[in-house]
């Protein structure tokens, strides 16, 4: 473009920007409008949006307390998970133990088992010697042990066996006793028909001696398989008298010879 073109251009417009300004005053800008009030619809999704913008707030309030009471929760469980598995290997170690204990009491059990078995099969042999031995045992010695000695003759099938074994010992402790003393026992004896009394000095269950009061019978006796056998022998009256004297301790201490059979003696064995 040519420069003196271009010059004119901007001098003609300065003249145009400047010619109002020499003519009048420039006007003044307009006044504001008015901000005109906002539709009904719109203030209703603008009371619709604060309020959602606060229940956001509330439910993001209320979603925090919950997280951190979920995470006391949590913790909670935690330790109450570590107390149960505490508990439950507490209860293996019992469960352990409780079928060791078991073992231990089978094994128990099954010894006490054998062990029984053995003292029924030892009583069982007792009873049956003693049962065979209670036609030797003289009167005296049957009242001691008469109730042990009653049941031992009729057994019940029912009896426990400690009742049993108590009665077979029982039975041998008196049998013991009575082999170790000189016992004195009045009886009554048929002679010729007639109950006479007399007095009879039992040596255990080895031999015995009788004699009445009168001396007109006396005698001597040892047990049988069938019971006591009894010889008469009024010879011996006047020595089984002065012997029967003597441990009734009616007479003083002495020598009294009386005739003795050796044997064996008819005691039951223990085994």
């Amino acid at each position: 473009m040519n420069p003196l073109r271009l010059a004119t251009l901007h001098f003609s417009l300065l003249g145009v920007l400047l010619a109002p300004l020499s003519g009048q005053e420039a006007a003044p800008p307009p006044a504001p409008k008015p901000i005109e009030p906002l539709p009904a619809t719109v203030q209703e999704k603008i009371r619709e949006w604060v309020k959602t913008r606060k229940q956001i707030a509330q439910e993001a309030a209320d979603w925090e307390a919950e997280k951190r009471s979920l995470a006391d929760l949590n913790d909670l469980r935690k330790k109450e998970i570590t107390q149960i598995d505490a508990l439950i290997a507490a209860a293996g170690d019992r469960l352990k133990d409780a079928e060791k204990q078991r073992a231990e009491l089978l094994a128990e059990e099954e010894s006490l088992r054998t062990w029984r078995a053995s003292i029924e099969e030892r009583n069982v042999k007792l009873e049956a010697n003693l049962r065979a031995q209670l036609p030797k045992f003289p009167p005296p010695l049957r009242d001691k042990a008469g109730d042990a000695i009653a049941r031992l003759e009729d057994p019940q099938p029912d009896t426990p066996l400690q009742n049993r074994y108590r009665d077979v010992l029982a039975i041998l402790g008196e049998v013991g006793n009575f082999q170790n003393t000189l016992t004195i026992d009045t009886e009554l004896r048929d002679f010729d028909g007639a109950q006479v009394e007399v007095d009879v000095l039992y040596l255990g269950l080895a031999q015995a001696w009788y004699v009445d009061r009168t001396g007109r019978h006396a005698g001597m006796g040892r047990p049988g398989a069938e019971g006591w056998q009894w010889t008469a022998d009024t010879s011996l009256a006047g020595r089984i008298r002065d012997a029967i004297a003597i441990q009734r301790k009616l007479a003083p201490p002495a020598f009294v010879g009386l005739p003795f059979t050796a044997s064996p003696a008819p005691a039951p064995a223990a085994k």
